[in-house]
């Protein structure tokens, strides 16, 4: 008995180390690791501190946490009762995903809280006709839950696949809120992950919700509600009674970006301020207006924005060179970040994203700390000029 409890243990902390599995057209073979890029010719397998790349053509078939995770995300649960949430929750437990699980079988609990299998999942008791949850250190009454906490010393950590939540918001909403950073992470992955060969990230970045503008950490441009503090690795967010779901999305792009070419290319993952001003407003752009709203075509062409880039005369330099005030705190700030979006547009979507591979060379150099103007013209094999007049062509072509 002590034998198979002990591998038993030994099994379930090989699973929780190593939850993505590999199998091969040699049925044979099987690698467990970390799936953390899946390009079209070849996947990277992260196993402890090594990466092995193995070609498409040798995989029968990948299970990754990503992988399992997107058919939750694509499920609308706003309307589910507590029955088919257990549902959800049990396939959550089945693929590994352990946060989303437990987040599930809470929401269960919150919905039916005489449900002992859910009380058990959660790690619950009951003290009399109430019920008690554990939250990071604390004990939290499940009728609780529903309301706005008392302050931010309150506040809720809830986990995610790939992040840290931490909010006074009443639970309900930070379970959505929690759904929604991760359909970002998906959606970003989509849309850059394979061309730009950014790795997926399982350091867990915080993101901060703030039900009250006292606890708001002072941001560094005055009147911002959302902000990106890259040395902690935290976004702060204040949510009033409709948040900036754009301001959001742009924040969201560089936490993304920041984290996705740390764990690929280098530990200080140094971006060009340029790249986070375009790629933040391309999502930010396409991004819902409101909490629930459709996301329109990241690849669609903001008129408005190409317009001011060819009003304002940017100049190319003073963009690939633009500093973090440049882009924030300048009075040209506006025409700065249009200029970077229109650019990053060129790179990723004209000539159905031709240039997109190489953008992604640079980045990876970029990383590593190889940000220099021949850098950029030797991964995109153009000479400055031919960029400069290339670029140029694509605004003037789609300005109005």
């Amino acid at each position: 008995m002590r034998t198979t409890l002990l591998l038993v243990t030994v099994l379930l902390a090989f699973a929780g180390n190593d939850p993505d599995t590999v199998r091969f057209v040699d049925k044979a073979k099987e690698l467990h690791g970390r799936v953390v890029y899946e390009g079209l010719d070849e996947i990277v397998l992260r196993q402890g501190s090594r990466d092995q790349r193995i070609p498409r053509r040798d995989i029968a078939e990948i299970r990754s946490l990503e992988r399992s995770l997107a058919p939750i995300l694509a499920r609308d649960l706003s309307k589910a009762d507590s029955e088919a949430l257990a549902v959800v929750a049990k396939q959550c437990d089945d693929a590994l995903l352990e946060e989303e699980g437990h987040n599930l079988w809470l929401r269960v609990l919150l919905a039916d809280p005489r449900n002992d299998e859910a009380l058990k999942a959660v790690g619950g008791r009951r003290i009399k006709d109430a019920v008690q949850v554990k939250f990071g250190k604390e004990q939290k009454m499940l009728a609780d839950m529903t309301k706005k906490q008392d302050g931010w010393n309150d506040a809720y950590p809830v986990e995610t696949t790939h992040f840290l939540l931490e909010s006074d918001l009443p639970l309900p909403e930070v379970f959505d809120l929690g759904g929604a950073v991760e359909r970002f992470f998906e959606r970003f992955y989509k849309t850059l992950g394979a061309p730009l060969e950014l790795y997926v990230f399982d350091e867990k970045p915080v993101v901060e919700f703030y039900s009250s503008a006292k606890d708001f950490p002072v941001p560094p441009v005055k009147g911002d509600k959302v902000w990106f503090a890259p040395g902690i690795n935290q976004i702060h967010v204040l949510v009033e009674a409709e948040p900036d779901i754009r301001a959001i999305v742009n924040q969201m792009s560089r936490l993304m970006m920041f984290n996705a070419l740390r764990r690929s290319a280098g530990t200080t993952a140094q971006v060009p301020q340029w790249t986070l001003a375009g790629v933040g407003e391309i999502f930010a752009l396409a991004a819902p207006e409101v909490r629930g709203g459709p996301w329109a075509d990241l690849a669609q062409i903001d008129v408005r924005e190409f317009a001011l880039t060819k009003s304002a005369k940017v100049d190319f330099d003073r963009v690939f060179n633009g500093s973090s005030n440049d882009f924030n705190l300048d009075a040209k700030r506006t025409e700065m970040t249009a200029a970077a979006y229109t650019l990053v547009h060129w790179l990723v979507f004209s000539n159905d994203g031709a240039l997109r591979e190489k953008l992604g060379k640079y980045l990876r150099e970029g990383a590593k700390g190889k940000l220099s103007m021949g850098s950029f013209t030797d991964a995109l094999g153009m000479d400055k000029k031919e960029i400069e007049s290339a670029w140029s062509d694509y605004v003037f072509t789609h300005a109005k």
